[in-house]
């Protein structure tokens, strides 16, 4: 099961949201983020169900004033062992969820939805075509943190290891035998956009475009792996919807439950990866080695975590070849000699 692609508007609320906390980022330059299209959000408290805030800006500025140092995304599994204060409240399995920290508390905000009293079917009520709202309508919810969940997530927030992390993804999902067939992104050395914008000319898409981190940092590794993991993502979602080799064959039984199993970590490698761009996109760069450049015999900065070793031919002189000459003529007068 892919990810529900709500994260993208949670990944910017927090990139974003922390530059407003931080660098007092003008609501002017990203309020109309083009992955806020289509959706519209609202914040109330769990427990009271009392309306916060109606857009996420007034979300920002009311966190502002309360003291709000900065936000982040963590993973839902951290709540599994967390009880729902609220029965009318489903609280929704999305893969994320946002954290704002105040001096002394941290504040979770959950997805969920409010159950109608007079309605117990299992399924979503279903509204007639003509009446359904075209935009999606989420809600986020404020549940304060006991002290064990924000222990919890202070150890999330420690600094990654860039360069493990690009080893790790690689061995683990790039490097696999199921990724036969697989091809680059193109696009991997542009910003994370993550949306395909609806404009009418290329200037106007260019000057209307933000990435979904934002670009004041040099954060390379960041975009080009979400870009590889979508990319990866569409592979190995059309391959289950098509399980065939190249030469059109079928998958085996075998092959295709690999697949799945490959499918699912795939998706929970990709939810991790995804909080620590989150939480540390500023810091998103492989670190840069010096390599001997052949051509020119000048050191080269290269991203290449291990570098080959490089190769030095032995060269044989003519002092060398005369002195095996020699030796094997010698060999062959004791040879003659001793009768061999």
């Amino acid at each position: 099961m892919a990810l529900d692609q709500i994260w993208k508007q949670q990944l910017t609320l927090v990139t974003y949201g922390n530059e407003f906390f931080n660098k007092e980022l003008s609501f002017n330059r990203w309020k109309q983020h083009p992955i806020f299209d289509q959706h519209l959000f609202v914040f109330r408290d769990l427990i009271s169900q009392h309306l916060l805030a109606q857009h996420f800006q007034i979300w920002l500025e009311g966190l502002k004033k309360q003291g709000t140092k900065r936000l982040s995304l963590h993973s839902s599994s951290l709540l599994n062992d967390e009880q729902n204060p609220n029965a009318n409240v489903e609280l929704l399995p999305f893969a994320h969820f946002i954290v704002s920290h105040e001096a002394n508390k941290k504040i979770a905000w959950i997805f969920g939805k409010e159950l109608a009293e007079w309605y117990n079917a299992d399924n979503d009520f279903e509204a007639p075509a003509a009446q359904k709202n075209p935009l999606r309508h989420e809600t986020f919810w404020r549940f304060e943190l006991n002290s064990k969940l924000a222990k919890r997530i202070d150890a999330d927030l420690q600094r990654p290891n860039w360069d493990d992390i690009q080893s790790y993804t690689q061995t683990e999902l790039f490097n696999n035998p199921l990724m036969q067939g697989f091809v680059e992104p193109t696009q991997s050395n542009l910003p994370y956009f993550g949306y395909v914008a609806k404009t009418n000319t290329e200037n106007e898409l260019d000057s209307q475009k933000l990435a979904l981190i934002p670009t004041d940092y040099p954060a390379d590794f960041a975009h080009k792996s979400l870009y590889r993991l979508e990319a990866l993502n569409h592979f190995i979602h059309n391959k289950l919807q098509h399980p065939q080799h190249e030469d059109g064959s079928l998958l085996s039984a075998d092959e295709q439950l690999n697949l799945r199993h490959f499918s699912q970590k795939l998706e929970d490698i990709q939810t991790k990866f995804i909080v620590k761009v989150a939480n540390h996109y500023q810091t998103a760069q492989l670190t840069s080695v010096a390599v001997n450049n052949p051509l020119e015999g000048a050191p080269v900065t290269t991203t290449t975590a291990t570098p080959s070793a490089p190769h030095h031919p032995h060269k044989i002189g003519s002092s060398a070849v005369f002195k095996l000459i020699l030796i094997t003529v010698v060999i062959c007068i004791l040879a003659y000699y001793f009768g061999l």
